[in-house]
């Protein structure tokens, strides 16, 4: 029987190898959950209490929004979901304010981590509309863009983003700092202004409403970078979005390799990765231990392994890179 750390050492260095090449990283909502923001089910549970005639029996929010009954409703909708992200959201940027930031290691460490080499960029595509990474990369004094120059009412520029020296934020379902103002996407630096929100709710309406700008932009540049990455880092996500999903699932398929860690692995994730060649999952296995699922190559079959630590949480994860 392998001793705990022959093992532990071998998943390092699968992890290692995997990640020799700078990640694109994928960052959706379970990646913040831990700092106080709501869940799909945290978002589900307050619709139900402040939407009228909102079906409180669902147990599944996207499959629920996508009823043709709620597309009136979608300001309201979207107005609510904005408000609790956003409430949320101001509390961890009071923590970073008093420097209450040891919750955030894990992110700043990949950041340094994956912004080393040169051209000393970093690109993050995400699903959430919380500035959680935006607040913590402002308060290291790293420069970061989403496409707006961070100043009030600017406009969405692709050419923002940049090659080199910069984390590149691909935010695909907008940003709660995006509002409609005279029909046109702008930036504003308050998070009490009462304009409709410009985020992407998972609706009838998602496909329809990506087609404008700037979210028709983001996701070619999401497209782009899932093609060209050499490596993928997926923290939090589910698999569940149309938008990223496909193009994922087809480059893991020729072999990129990918590394997700998360508290809990989806059956969706499951589904999508299953005809990948390399991967290594990390979720919660128990208090203080983490389950591996890997697979090394495609002539290798997938193995299953118990560690001991939080391997699963970005703080700990980092300590193997």
């Amino acid at each position: 029987m392998k001793k705990q750390e022959d093992i532990q050492e071998k998943i390092f260095k699968i992890v290692q190898a995997f990640l020799k090449n700078p990640p694109l990283i994928v960052w959706g909502s379970g990646a913040t959950i831990s700092f106080g923001l709501p869940s799909m089910q945290d978002l589900n549970e307050v619709l139900k209490k402040e939407i009228k005639d909102f079906d409180i029996s669902n147990d599944n929010l996207e499959d629920e929004l996508g009823k043709e009954k709620y597309q009136e409703k979608l300001p309201q909708i979207k107005k609510t979901i904005w408000n609790e992200v956003n409430n949320a959201d101001v509390l961890v940027l009071k923590k970073i304010i008093v420097n209450d930031t040891n919750d955030f290691n894990g992110i700043k460490l990949m950041v340094k981590k994956f912004i080393e080499a040169h051209p000393r960029v970093l690109n993050i595509v995400t699903t959430n509309y919380d500035r959680v990474l935006e607040h913590l990369l402002a308060h290291q004094c790293i420069d970061f863009t989403d496409g707006f120059e961070g100043k009030t009412l600017s406009i969405f520029n692709e050419t923002n983003f940049k090659d080199a020296n910069i984390v590149n934020l691909v935010k695909v379902h907008g940003s709660l700092n995006w509002f409609n103002v005279n029909g046109e996407i702008r930036y504003f630096s308050s998070q009490t202004v009462t304009e409709l929100p410009q985020i992407v709710v998972p609706s009838k309406n998602k496909f329809e409403e990506t087609y404008n700008l700037p979210y028709r932009e983001l996701i070619q540049k999401s497209d782009v970078l899932i093609n060209n990455a050499l490596s993928f880092l997926v923290v939090g996500f589910g698999f569940n979005d149309k938008h990223l999903t496909p193009r994922i699932e087809n480059n893991v398929k020729k072999g990129i390799p990918i590394v997700l860690i998360t508290k809990e692995i989806s059956p969706n994730t499951f589904k999508e990765l299953k005809n990948a060649e390399k991967y290594i999952l990390f979720e919660e296995a128990d208090i203080g231990k983490t389950r591996v699922i890997y697979k090394e190559n495609n002539s290798t079959e997938q193995i299953v392994e118990i560690i001991e630590g939080n391997f699963w949480q970005l703080n700990e994860f980092m300590e193997i890179l």
